[in-house]
């Protein structure tokens, strides 16, 4: 079984998931010499080795064009880091917070409730209105 991998940024440790059943699986970078060789809930053989990682490349905000996500190049190997407004979305936060503030959050499409990632976005920003 060829594990599959999901990463929430480039300068974030991966996760790694079974091919078959899904079950969480042990990072091997983390494993210090005695890492698992079958999964733990479904017994299917791992082949970490063949494992695609996560491609990045550089993004900038769909609305307002600032920096996301950028390859610093100065390195022996070239990697990719998030800037600090990067949040997961195709736009940066200060874009998300005013998506957030003029949607129904019913009608978005960026999050998809109920169980929006960014739901939190919105509440920081109405509280902060409540307060002024």
């Amino acid at each position: 079984m060829i594990p599959k991998i999901t990463q929430k940024a480039p300068d974030v440790l991966r996760q790694y998931w079974c091919g078959t059943c899904n079950a969480s699986l042990l990072n091997p970078s983390l494993n210090r010499g005695v890492g698992w060789r079958f999964c733990p809930h479904c017994g299917e053989p791992i082949e970490y080795d063949k494992a695609k990682p996560v491609q990045w490349s550089e993004q900038n905000c769909e609305r307002c064009g600032c920096v996301l996500i950028k390859e610093v190049q100065n390195a022996p190997t070239p990697y990719f880091v998030t800037c600090g407004n990067y949040i997961g979305a195709p736009i940066c936060s200060s874009c998300m917070e005013e998506h957030c503030v003029q949607t129904n959050c019913f009608q978005c499409e960026m999050g998809c409730q109920p169980d929006c990632p960014y739901s939190w976005i919105k509440k920081d920003a109405l509280k902060r209105d409540e307060n002024v």
